[in-house]
């Protein structure tokens, strides 16, 4: 196993993205590379804005430059600019100056169609004679009306941030705000990558400071949530993690004042966890990082075998495994039936942690039975008195007040399950911390950008049919942002459009301009030779460039920008694609209305990555609840085959103990998620052990002693995680908390135990 374990183990071992948890069936190949598109844009991006007085604007400047340079130097990023995206304005027009007769703003397009050439032989002469007019990608005579010039003033990148010769600024109120651009190489989720990232950005923070001029340093990036999840991951780690395993360690030492006592638990875990790993990795391609981490804690169930051997060796010396190896190999089968129901389910997540889970109980289990005997003459030898045996002897006398207590509970669960309610909305599992989120929110605000949670994705069949279909789409698009709707979108068809498109406008071109002689009428008004007019004539009727396709931007200095929203194939089995990026709405209700245009037009669908991840969640909440219920019906038909009526007393302590968990938290107010939920396959494991190993050994104290340090040792591991401010982590520990307290309590009360 350890030498499988090491040929596959590495950083393509693992997955993290959400949609390898999608069901094979409902996965849609086309989405996919979408959303890694979208992906592989924002995430090794960083913005960073520098904020201060409208009037101190050009102090800014010089300052964002200085940042900017010291962010270069830092060797941290790959690149660093304060410029626009769409960078040459006249290496983009040698680009686009080839196909000017056929490349229209819509508002000309209008007035062309409506024959008002008048307003536009006026813009053009007024641009002429004016030091500051609109910029002339073309000569006069090659492009009289400067049509190519008021296309071009169309493509900046729909954002609130404003070019000027120095960059990009934006402003809000009485602030102006200079803007840095960075990208970096490597994982966001790195520690590698994240230290030298923060600490450059760190080191322009200071530099900011202080100066008098800024007021304000924001910036935004996935990267800076990464790292702000780790560091709460590691301070949570150095708290509660290191917390909870001294005091298991203590715990252990006080019951058994043995260190062999102490490391074979740890070995039989080790063991398990390795197998699992293993196991997981053979029949997967690659393992989930949601298995690892609630897989791993279902494999904590195995602790009870070690327990229970250990106890009962202490008790029971001579006996050896054959008095406990019914009851613990009871509890290894149906802990797998229950965690191996999961298996049958369509989704990956779920069928992993089922195997994951099986195959870590088994190799426990193996270790306890093949190799704790051969430690036992390492261990104590003959019975000892210890103070745990006696507070559970002490405690039976209080067993009534318990059963009220008890009593009390399920009451207060009773009247929660009335305003029971679940959140699976991915929001609610947000970590970051309110600063960050803040200046997250104030960047967005001012950039005015599309985002990446929610686009349209349209295909076709080939790269023509995909730009009519964008065109179409856009159509809707733009009546939402005339409406106030929408604030803006950046299309693929605004860069390139179809060839459909193209001929339409250089049709219009040709009737509404020259055919009409509209370029007499602009060099009459200049005062300029009638010639000019007749060769401006000639060089449209000899243009004959062809049309304008996307791979004609490949090498322009917008292929950045227009590769994040044109998804290439070089596959003819796959689907020709773009997106459509969105910016910010005026209500969800916008996003309702884009779900609807999806389904009315061919070819175009609205991904919603928000929608689609919460909603993932929620499938897996219920089919996790749906499929726990069958586990219960399997486990119970094992339970009836060795105890009878009497199985009972061992179904109902992990039953009761989950239904009660479940209806106190609703009780307190708290909506359930997946999370909860995946709490109750561990309170379903301890609980069944707690049942099984008691009434296997007829109540004796040395079971009773082993179950009753399975129970603390998992609060204490488990159930702490309730004071996590990390919401996944916070969610499964309040519900593991008072869910195995309840097993146990519930367990104690109802079993008759030998007096003996």
């Amino acid at each position: 196993m350890a030498v499988q374990l090491t040929s596959r183990l590495s950083a393509s071992a693992f997955d993290t993205s959400i949609l390898a948890l999608l069901p094979q069936d409902k996965r849609q190949p086309v989405v996919d590379r979408a959303l890694e598109r979208m992906d592989g844009v924002i995430a090794n991006r960083v913005l960073l804005l520098i904020g201060g007085a409208q009037a101190d604007r050009n102090q800014l400047q010089v300052l964002a430059g200085e940042v900017a340079d010291g962010l270069s130097a830092s060797g941290a990023f790959t690149s660093v600019t304060t410029q626009a995206d769409v960078g040459s304005l006249s290496a983009l027009a040698a680009v686009y100056q080839p196909y000017r007769y056929q490349l229209l703003t819509d508002e000309v397009e209008e007035r062309l169609a409506k024959g008002e050439t008048e307003p536009l032989v006026n813009r053009a002469v007024r641009e002429m004679v004016s030091p500051i007019g609109r910029p002339r990608p073309a000569s006069v005579v090659d492009d009289p009306l400067n049509l190519l010039g008021m296309w071009m003033e169309g493509l900046t990148p729909a954002t609130g941030f404003v070019p000027d010769q120095h960059g990009l600024y934006a402003r809000q109120g009485n602030e102006h705000f200079r803007v840095i651009r960075a990208t970096f190489s490597g994982d966001p989720f790195a520690e590698a990558t994240q230290k030298p990232v923060l600490r450059a950005v760190e080191s322009a923070g200071d530099q900011v400071r202080e100066n008098d001029v800024a007021t304000e340093f924001l910036r935004s990036g996935l990267v800076f949530h990464a790292a702000a999840g780790a560091e709460q991951a590691r301070s949570e780690l150095s708290t509660i993690g290191i917390g909870s395993l001294m005091a298991i360690v203590l715990l252990l030492l006080w019951h058994f004042r043995s260190f062999s006592y102490l490391a074979l638990p740890v070995v039989s875990v080790g063991v398990g966890l390795l197998v699992a790993l293993s196991a997981s990795l053979m029949v997967f391609e690659r393992v989930h990082l949601v298995t690892l981490a609630f897989g791993a804690s279902l494999v904590g169930v195995s602790i009870d075998y070690a327990f229970h051997y250990l106890c009962h060796a202490r008790d029971r010396v001579t006996h050896g495994i054959r008095h406990i190896l019914p009851g613990i190999t009871l509890g290894v089968v149906t802990s797998c039936l229950a965690y191996g129901a999961q298996a049958l389910t369509p989704f990956p997540g779920l069928q992993q942690i089922a195997l994951f889970s099986a195959a870590g109980l088994i190799g426990a289990w193996l270790t306890v039975v093949l190799w704790f005997p051969l430690a036992q003459r390492w261990l104590g030898q003959g019975r000892q008195q210890n103070q745990l045996g006696q507070w559970l002897q002490g405690l039976v006398r209080f067993r009534g007040v318990l059963a009220v207590l008890l009593g009390v509970l399920v009451l207060v669960a009773l009247s929660g399950f009335p305003g029971l309610r679940f959140n699976d909305s991915l929001s609610a599992l947000q970590s970051s911390p309110p600063d960050l989120m803040a200046q997250e929110q104030k960047v967005q605000a001012l950039s005015e950008s599309p985002g990446s949670a929610r686009f349209l994705l349209v295909e076709g069949a080939s790269i023509q049919q995909v730009l009519e279909r964008t065109e179409q789409a856009s159509g809707y698009l733009d009546k939402l942002v005339v409406d106030g709707r929408l604030q803006v979108y950046q299309s693929v068809s605004g860069w390139v459009p179809s060839i459909v498109r193209q001929r339409e406008y250089r049709q219009l071109v040709k009737s509404a301009v020259f055919d009409r002689g509209v370029p007499t009428e602009l060099f009459d008004a200049l005062g300029m030779p009638p010639k000019l007019a007749s060769r401006s004539q000639a060089r449209f009727e000899n243009n004959d460039a062809g049309w304008l396709l996307p791979k004609d931007l490949e090498q322009s200095p917008v292929a950045e920008l227009f590769d994040s929203l044109w998804l290439k194939t070089d596959n003819s089995e796959r689907p020709h694609a773009a997106l459509i990026t969105l910016g910010k709405v005026s209500s969800p209700a916008v996003y309702e209305d884009l779900a609807a245009l999806a389904g009315k037009l061919e070819g175009v669908r609205f991904v919603d990555r928000v929608g689609q991840t919460s909603a993932l969640l929620g499938d897996y909440r219920a089919t996790l609840s749906q499929w726990m219920a069958l586990a219960y019906g399997l486990v119970l038909l094992v339970l009836i085959v060795r105890y009878g009526w009497q199985c009972w007393r061992v179904i109902l302590p992990p039953a009761l103990a989950t239904v009660v968990t479940l209806g106190l938290l609703s009780a307190l107010g708290q909506p359930l998620n997946l999370f909860n939920f995946l709490a109750t396959l561990l309170i379903l494991g301890i609980g069944l052990d707690i049942g099984i190993f008691v009434r296997e050994s007829h109540g004796e104290w040395h079971a009773w002693e082993a179950v009753t340090l399975s129970a603390v040792t998992s609060l204490l591991a488990f159930g702490l995680l309730a004071l996590s401010e990390t919401p996944v982590l916070h969610h499964y520990g309040m519900t593991v908390l008072p869910g195995i307290a309840l097993a146990w309590l519930i367990a104690f009360v109802l079993h008759r135990r030998a007096e003996s």
